[in-house]
């Protein structure tokens, strides 16, 4: 038997262990610098006391010597000296480390059955799940606490956007070698052929022929195939009067590959169905780091750029449209990222925004959601660091600047231009009341009441309950 290594040790009910953590700790903390470090993490998901002596009591009452269990775990390939801690009178609590090589050596010897160890890796899988996903989310945090926007999308380990091997696609599928397809013809004749597409492109269909398809779109293949079929089925023809009817669906799709270069978090070449797009290729590539763009995602093909990716488009809009279908050997690139703006104060999503060329307050408040109901609506402060030329000697190198519009109380602002490292505070309006009267001693509710023009006193006493049963009137 080989003993399986795993690149992360598993732990016993590390999941329990690290949502506890989690849980208890305070929400300022969870939010920002006090999630888990890669080592601490580590740390979580090792030692376990309790369970590491439950595993030595489980040794012990096996009937087998130190020098048994030492001789199977040689003769099994596994270091002889693996489970030395668990042994009786070691200080397993000190040196004991549950990992994966540890629960393959249990099995093996028959300390442990073969569900209870498959059970206790998938808790612990789950565990560093979260885990990485808690530090990843730590790497989205800029300046202020406040989150870059978009980037927490990448930072989500169980975030796939990977299509299903098995389709389905639409009709601009470019086809290619690999791909599978079944062809049905029903009517005159009952024939379904499962076909597949050559390394050069072809596809042969029994009594019909070769179809060079490669580079071909699925809708295009089906014109061909009205033309081809119908030269060997006479039933086959476009139009009501047709008594051969056929359909064509992609069964399995190809694999490519294409490269995910630029500021990534983890750049290389990646494996993907033969329908991903550029989006799908940076989740696999765990998306833009801290320093990468969002809004100008660039896709290469051959050496020329063909197209170009805004995420915000589907993260503000769900709009997928411009996420490119990609082809084997295509380079997603990420560049440095663009001008960076902050949105603070009484916005719907305060976080650091990226702008693109042109884009003004207008489109920042728009992006981060507009303005809470508590927000002042006329102006907004903008906190701005003066570029290098506008530097005096001796003169201030930053300046507030106060927008005050009318544009602001229906819409989302006027197109008031942004620079580089621009922080937007919005207000909220003054905690002040007007229009009330307020009633106080025995009346049953005592408070403010809102005052209506005429009002008289007798109003104001009903609007606040009344007098008390024990009032002197």
């Amino acid at each position: 038997m080989t003993p399986r290594l795993p690149a992360h040790a598993p732990v016993l009910l590390a999941g329990m262990l690290l949502a506890t953590a989690v849980s208890l700790a305070p929400p300022s903390l969870t939010a920002q610098e006090g999630l888990p470090s890669p080592a601490e993490a580590e740390r979580l998901l090792q030692t376990r006391p309790d369970l590491v002596a439950q595993l030595q009591q489980r040794i012990g009452t096996s009937g087998l010597t130190p020098d048994q269990i030492r001789a199977r775990l040689r003769a099994a390939g596994y270091p002889e000296d693996l489970l030395d801690p668990y042994l009786a009178g070691a200080d397993s609590t000190a040196t004991a480390v549950l990992s994966g090589p540890v629960f393959d050596a249990v099995q093996l010897l028959g300390l442990v059955g073969i569900e209870e160890v498959e059970s206790l890796r998938s808790m612990t899988d789950s565990a560093l799940a979260v885990a990485d996903s808690l530090r990843a989310d730590s790497l989205a945090l800029g300046k202020n606490g406040l989150q870059i926007f978009g980037l927490d999308v990448f930072r989500r380990v169980s975030t796939q956007f990977q299509p299903d091997a098995s389709g389905p696609v639409d009709d601009n599928y470019v086809l290619g070698p690999g791909d599978e397809l079944i062809l049905f013809l029903s009517g005159d004749v009952e024939i379904a052929h499962n076909l597949a597409v050559s390394r050069e492109g072809i596809l042969v269909i029994p009594q019909v022929g070769q179809l060079a398809i490669g580079g071909l779109t699925l809708a295009q293949l089906r014109d061909l195939l009205y033309t081809r079929l119908g030269r060997v089925y006479s039933g086959v023809r476009r139009g009501p009067d047709a008594t051969t009817q056929f359909q064509v669906t992609v069964t399995r799709l190809r694999t490519i590959q294409v490269f995910v270069a630029g500021d990534v978090a983890r750049p290389g070449a990646y494996a993907i169905s033969g329908a991903g797009t550029a989006l799908a290729a940076l989740y696999q590539a765990g998306g833009p780091t801290e320093n990468g763009s969002l809004r100008r995602i660039l896709i290469r093909r051959r050496g020329r750029v063909v197209d170009s990716l805004d995420i915000y488009d589907y993260l503000l809009r769900g709009d997928t449209s411009g996420d490119a279908r990609l082809e084997s050997g295509d380079v997603v690139f990420v560049p440095v990222r663009g001008t960076r703006v902050t949105m603070t104060g009484y916005i719907v999503r305060p976080a650091i925004y990226e702008l693109k060329p042109g884009e003004s307050l207008r489109d920042v408040i728009r992006g981060a959601g507009g303005f809470e109901a508590n927000a002042l609506r006329s102006r907004v402060q903008i906190h701005r660091i003066l570029p290098p030329v506008a530097r005096g000697s001796g003169g201030p190198d930053r300046v507030v600047i106060e927008v005050v519009s009318n544009e602001f109380v229906d819409g989302y602002g006027p197109a008031f231009p942004m620079e580089p490292g621009d922080s937007v505070m919005v207000f909220p309006i003054a905690e002040r009341q007007q229009r009330y009267v307020t009633v106080e001693g025995n009346v049953l509710m005592e408070g403010r009441i809102g005052f209506q023009p005429g009002m008289r006193l007798s109003r104001a006493i009903q609007l606040a309950g009344g007098p008390k049963p024990d009032v002197y009137l």
